[in-house]
């Protein structure tokens, strides 16, 4: 007998739905922050918070659906087509990040040093991402 996968269980299902709850109550702390902070900083760094918390809600939600409702296909007809985008794009996040890091090697402001921090780690993440994505075509193609 083979065990199933965690995924399929309900136990699972159930985590994702409590941390899409955690994600509600972050947004609505950051709306509150927003709205009684005057410090455009305070304000800015609460508004990334809030879209990245939904961002994970619709994230999590496609997980849940990929569970319950009809399964992520990919195949590599999916991402054939986006091939050289995809390498545009990483040589685009290459080339903000190499920006990002000289900008960030010649500030000295604390402020200035923050939101550059923010944009580099944001920067490193959507390189991530599209580096993934690669992986998944190459991987893609040896599934069929």
């Amino acid at each position: 007998m083979t065990k199933k996968p965690i995924e399929d269980s309900e136990a699972f299902l159930q985590l994702i739905r409590e941390w899409q709850q955690l994600e509600d109550k972050t947004i609505e702390s950051a709306d509150g922050l927003i709205k009684s902070s005057k410090n455009p900083l305070v304000k800015m760094t609460m508004e990334m918070i809030r879209h990245d918390s939904e961002k994970h809600k619709i994230m999590q939600q496609m997980l849940i659906d990929s569970l319950t409702k009809e399964a992520i296909h990919l195949s590599p007809d999916d991402l054939a087509p986006l091939s050289d985008m995809l390498n545009r794009h990483l040589e685009a996040e290459a080339k903000s990040l190499a920006l990002a890091d000289a900008a960030l090697e010649k500030s000295e402001l604390f402020i200035t040093r923050y939101i550059l921090s923010y944009l580099i780690a944001d920067e490193t993440k959507h390189h991530s991402l599209i580096g993934k994505l690669n992986e998944l075509k190459r991987a893609a193609v040896f599934v069929t």
